[in-house]
């Protein structure tokens, strides 16, 4: 069965490091937050550096 994405979102894959991937799971673990809504928050905040 297909993943359901939801609308307006799309799906992005990059190879990092294990362990930070580890430490990383575990810190948005910590923060009741998902994975996916913290890299989407600092893209957006990198992003606006950028301009």
């Amino acid at each position: 069965m297909p993943k359901k994405i939801p609308e307006g979102m799309t799906e992005l894959s990059v190879y990092i490091d294990k362990q930070v991937k580890t430490d990383f799971k575990v810190a948005c673990a910590r923060q009741n937050k998902s994975m996916g809504q913290v890299i989407n928050q600092m893209l957006k905040e990198w992003l606006t550096q950028e301009k």
